[in-house]
């Protein structure tokens, strides 16, 4: 290659490089998606100053948060159902007519009973027109009347046997309380002897109610008829169904209506096969409804021994926990939140729940101390609440001292509420 060729090469190539720089040099800088000015921490967006006097009216208290040792605990979905022999039907114990009672309206479907609230009035059927009776309507009446007898007799044996029944199942509850404080026995065994004992009360509850109403019937064998005699709801509950009606003739054995107790109720708990074995059955569970105001407090259910229940599908076995429902403000197939106790436990933040405020979109904060008489909001998470203790998933580090009485008075102070 000769002198000229080779100037000729270099040229080339520092006319391309010097021109590839212009064009990058040329290109425009690429704009940044967002830009924020200065980031802002959450708990510093306001503070509260307060003079000792101030702090004097206001009650303020502190305490510090805390790492200690709580119950691990899962929260899951639970459905509300009837227990077992809480549903109780009433029948005819010998043919007659039912009129509507005295003085009352007949209950609908759905409706709430009161024990010994009258729901028909019953007159047997025996009603001559005459008061001279032919020997065939003596022959009734002295078979009415024999067939009220051994019903009576059939009503005060099945009392007795209940009675016997309460006394053995109650014996068998004692034996296994025993035989669990001696370390001889297991919690499952006291649970399903407790509801064997409950089911045999039940049954007692309604041997009763059938003997008072046979034991009131008296035949007068002048007139050739038998007393009316009111039917009566056995125990407190919902109507479920009425199938008689006033005016209508039923046989002996027919079904009048049913009611169903819901005070207690049983809450179907479905947790996965994986965890089931974990839970702590020998504690009570937290229960609480969707939709509940923060501050309410969870109700308190005990685990009950059940017939097994799973489902193959959502690979889960059913757990079944008693609650108490004096006010009838759960339904059956109400969903509701269940905080499951487990086994172990885990290191957690806590704090005084009468420290823990909620804001009207439902967050939780705190007021922690920023310094002397200094205060700010700090938000947190709440796992779960136990009795006077929340239990944090998030919140201001161990250590913090945190405003306990007069947390919501602070609350006001910050935004001027009654200013």
């Amino acid at each position: 290659m000769n002198y000229r060729a080779c100037v000729a090469i270099v040229v080339l190539v520092a006319a391309s490089t010097s021109g590839c720089g212009r064009r990058e040099a040329d290109k425009p800088a690429e704009a940044e998606p967002a830009k924020v000015a200065h980031h802002v921490e959450e708990q510093s967006l306001n503070t509260v100053e307060l003079t000792p006097k101030a702090e004097q009216r206001l009650g303020i208290q502190l305490a510090e948060t805390q790492f200690v040792q709580v119950q691990r605990r899962r929260t899951v979905g639970g459905e509300v159902v009837i227990p077992p022999g809480q549903t109780i039907i009433v029948s005819t114990p010998i043919a007659g007519t039912l009129a509507a009672p005295e003085n009352a309206a007949p209950a609908a479907p759905g409706a709430e009973v009161t024990a010994g609230q009258p729901m028909f009035s019953f007159t047997p059927l025996l009603t001559p027109e005459r008061d001279v009776l032919t020997p065939a309507e003596r022959v009734r009446v002295a078979q009415t009347k024999a067939d009220v007898a051994t019903a009576q007799i059939e009503a005060e044996r099945q009392v007795e046997s209940a009675k016997i029944a309460v006394e053995a199942a109650q014996i068998a509850y004692d034996r296994a309380v025993r035989l669990l404080e001696s370390k001889a026995g297991s919690q499952r065994s006291v649970d399903e002897a407790e509801a064997q004992w409950k089911l045999a009360g039940e049954a007692l509850t309604t041997a009763e109610a059938r003997y008072r109403l046979l034991s009131g019937i008296e035949l007068d064998e002048q007139a050739g008829e038998l007393a009316t005699r009111s039917i009566e709801s056995p125990v407190t509950g919902v109507l479920q169904s009425v199938e008689a009606a006033a005016g209508e003739t039923v046989t002996a054995g027919d079904v009048l209506f049913s009611v169903v107790r819901t005070d207690p109720v049983w809450v179907r708990v479905p947790v996965y096969v994986g965890h089931w074995r974990e839970v702590d059955m020998a504690t009570p569970a937290s229960i609480s409804e969707y939709g509940q105001q923060p501050d309410v407090a969870p109700r308190s259910a005990k685990y009950v021994s059940a017939p097994p229940s799973a489902n193959a599908v959502a690979t889960t076995v059913d757990l079944f926990y008693e609650l108490a429902n004096p006010d009838g403000r759960l339904y059956p197939g109400q969903r509701l939140a269940v905080t499951l106790p487990m086994q172990g436990n885990e290191q957690s933040l806590v704090v005084p729940f009468r420290a823990v405020l909620y804001d009207i979109d439902g967050g939780a904060w705190v007021y922690q101390q920023l310094e002397q008489h200094v205060y700010a909001r700090h938000r947190v998470a709440v796992r779960y609440v136990d009795t006077a203790t929340a239990i944090l998933a998030a919140g201001p580090p161990a250590g913090t001292k945190v405003v306990t009485d007069g947390a919501v008075e602070l609350f006001g102070t910050e935004f001027g509420v009654g200013h």
